[in-house]
Parts: structure tokens; C-alpha cells; sequence
């Protein structure tokens, strides 16, 4: 029997977006809007001689505010390459993180990536298996990488659940099937089975009601939600390990990993000399690395989604990230800010080699003088 495909074109479809139309479709406010009066912990930043000081970080108290959080409904679509909802007239940009970020700019870069999506999608089976659900449209741009799928999808999840006792979340079947990480978070959180629709790039899904629900994120100021925290630190687990001899731990980059430490064996020396527990580069199970963040007073890692589980450290604990001076995403500082924990960085200015990735992904090097005189310091107040 030949399959039913969908006959939609793309350039008669209007983009529809809460950036162009903020009522385009029904909504309803899910959190209202709120404030938070945040203070960073005291921390400091390090410069090695080859870096420049491109990046501030802020350690002044500041009210970051939050506006509502509205979840929009979508009747009778249909869902092609995971995130691209379409119906007979419009195409719904709204799931797009890289739309959230950058609305001015992102929008015709992502208007024509999601044409491109349905032109793609135009001989894909159609699949009706969840066309009497609810589905939150959950993926995105950024739902490979740990620490969007953390800090902003995980917790955009659990509101879903509360909110929509009867939805179901559409997330790709790598992460409903227990990926490393990503489908243990299911796990832990306790999101059920059930609650789960399993989709496909290579498919397109027909679903009753589809809901793009707001990310709970200031983007401008790259900052979570309250709601973030309460949702991230509520699950059980075993009991909570005391604070390890060393008190300090190092997580080092998986080998496929993007900005790498080019001197890695040298820093591992570091490490070793101050006795410092190492991890990685492995993957661990998303329990260890829980126990990790909870059971170290300090906690060394890149610049990057091996630091969104601070989430889990002890409030009042520190952390010191190693990072290039050319790349300094706020994500992380900001997020230590709202979990209490003290920020530190080392920013290094050395580029070994220069690959054919963009600037921000590229390898460097670590002062190993600068990093002994900074754990000299660190180390010293552990013992305080």
C-alpha cells in the first residue's frame, strides 16, 4: 500500500513566529512573570600573557527579570524533522532556540532552514500514531548538547508534565531510547514512558494539538529561571556522599569533544601533583557525575556543557573553568550565579593549531605556571 505524504509548499507557507505575531495562536500563561534579585559569590578571573580580556563577567548583584512563560497551541499539524511544525498555511519557527537568542537575526536564517526542512519532508512518510495526542514540541538547535538539554529542555519538560496532565513530549527516539545523559535525565526525573512520543527525523507526524511552550530563560541575559533550579534539584537519589579527602575534582574533555586542551598531559601532571581526583575522558553515568559535583568542595572542567551539572554541586562550592579568551559563553557564569555557586576562570590565549572549525571550537593550550599558582590559591582556601 503506498504511504500517505503531505503535499505542503514550503513558499506558500507563511512563517509565524511570537517574534512577528505574538497572538498568532491561542496561549495561555503557564508561569507569570517574575523577578530575582541575584548576587554572584565572590570569584576572580585569571588572564595567562597570551590572553586578551575580551570577556567581562559581571559580580555585581543585579534584578534579572523574567516575563511570562506562555505555552501556544497549534491544532491539527504536522511535525517534520523533529522541531518544524507546519499546517496548511503557516510554518511555526517558535521552536528554534537560535530564534530565541537572536530574533532580528536569526530570522531569516531560520525561516529558510525550516523551508528547507518541508521541502525535504514532501516524500516522508506520514505517521498518525499520535494523532489524538497532545505533544510538546520539545527538540531543538540545541538538543544534542548537554547543556541546553539540561538547563533548558529538561526543566521545560517537567513544567509540560504539570501543566498538560494528558500531553505527551516529542523528543527524538536516541532520547527516549536511554542515551548516556540524555535519557538518564529521563530517568531520574522520573518522566514516564508513557508521557513520551518517540519521533523520527525521517518521519512526519500528524498530532492533535501540538504546544510550543516558552523556554523558562532570560536569553538576553542568558540567565534561568527560578523555576530551573527548583525543577533540576527535585529527584531522588542515594544519599549524598561526604566531601571527598581531596575536596577538589578535575572532569576532563571527552577525546571527541570540541575545545579541546591542547596540553592535556601537561595539565594532567598538575592535577596529579596537587592530588586532585580526575574523571573522564569516558562518559559517566549521569548519577556518577551527580556524585562528583556533590561530593567536591571545587570543581575544575572546560568551558563548556561538562559545567551545566553545577546544578548539582553543593550551594557556596566553587568551580574554575578553563577557558580560551576568544570564547566566552555567559551561559555557565550566569548559571553559577542563580545555583550559588563561586565562579572562577582561567582564560588562556594560546591557539596550537588552527583547524577548520569555527573560532569558538578551536583547541588551547594552559599556562600549567598559571594553573599551579591558581589551585595554589584555591586549595589554600579549601583548608581554611
Amino acid at each position: 500500500m503506498r504511504k500517505r505524504v503531505h503535499h505542503f509548499d514550503p513558499s506558500r507557507l507563511q512563517p509565524v513566529s511570537k517574534f512577528i505575531d505574538c497572538d498568532y495562536a491561542p496561549k495561555a500563561v503557564v508561569v507569570p512573570a517574575t523577578s530575582e534579585l541575584r548576587t554572584p559569590l565572590p570569584g576572580r578571573i585569571w588572564h595567562d600573557k597570551f590572553s586578551k580580556p575580551r570577556i567581562a563577567r559581571n559580580f555585581s548583584a543585579r534584578k534579572t527579570q523574567f516575563a511570562d512563560t506562555i505555552a501556544r497551541s497549534i491544532r491539527n499539524p504536522l511535525l517534520a524533522e523533529e522541531m518544524v511544525l507546519i499546517d496548511e498555511k503557516s510554518m511555526y519557527l517558535d521552536a528554534s532556540i537560535s530564534l530565541q537568542y537572536e530574533p532580528k537575526q536569526a530570522l531569516a536564517e531560520v525561516t529558510e532552514r525550516f523551508a528547507n526542512a518541508v521541502r525535504r519532508s514532501l516524500h516522508a512518510p506520514v505517521e498518525d500514531r499520535y494523532r489524538d495526542d497532545t505533544l510538546l514540541i520539545s527538540h531543538h538547535e540545541g538538543g544534542t548538547t548537554w547543556g541546553h538539554y539540561l538547563i533548558q529542555s529538561v526543566p521545560r519538560m517537567l513544567l509540560f508534565l504539570d501543566a498538560f496532565p494528558l500531553g505527551k513530549i516529542a523528543l527524538p527516539t536516541w532520547h527516549a531510547d536511554d542515551a548516556p545523559g540524555f535519557g538518564e535525565a529521563l530517568e531520574i526525573y522520573k518522566i514516564p514512558k508513557q508521557r513520551l512520543a518517540p519521533i523520527e527525523a525521517s518521519t512526519v507526524y500528524r498530532c492533535k494539538e501540538a504546544i510550543l511552550l516558552d523556554f523558562l530563560f532570560n536569553f538576553e541575559d542568558s540567565a534561568p529561571h527560578p523555576k530551573v533550579l527548583t525543577f533540576l534539584r527535585n529527584f531522588s537519589t542515594v544519599r549524598a556522599k561526604a566531601l571527598s579527602r581531596n575536596r577538589a575534582a578535575f572532569i576532563r574533555r571527552r577525546a571527541d569533544a570540541k575545545r579541546a586542551i591542547g596540553n592535556e598531559r601537561a595539565v594532567d601532571a598538575v592535577m596529579a601533583r596537587y592530588g586532585i581526583d580526575v574523571y573522564g575522558p569516558d562518559d559517566l553515568p549521569l548519577r556518577k557525575q551527580i556524585e562528583i559535583w556533590r561530593s567536591h568542595d571545587l570543581v575544575i572542567a572546560t568551558l563548556g556543557s561538562d559545567l551545566a551539572n553545577m546544578v548539582y554541586a553543593r550551594p557556596g562550592s566553587r568551580v574554575l573553568a578553563l577557558s580560551p579568551h576568544w570564547f566566552g559563553d555567559a551561559f555557565f557564569f550566569e548559571l553559577s550565579v542563580a545555583a550559588g555557586i563561586a565562579w572562577y576562570e582561567l582564560r588562556c590565549g594560546v591557539m596550537p593549531t588552527r583547524e577548520p572549525e569555527e573560532e569558538r571550537n578551536q583547541t588551547f593550550n594552559v599556562d600549567v605556571d598559571l594553573l599551579a599558582s591558581v589551585l595554589d590559591s584555591l586549595l589554600r582556601k579549601s583548608r581554611l
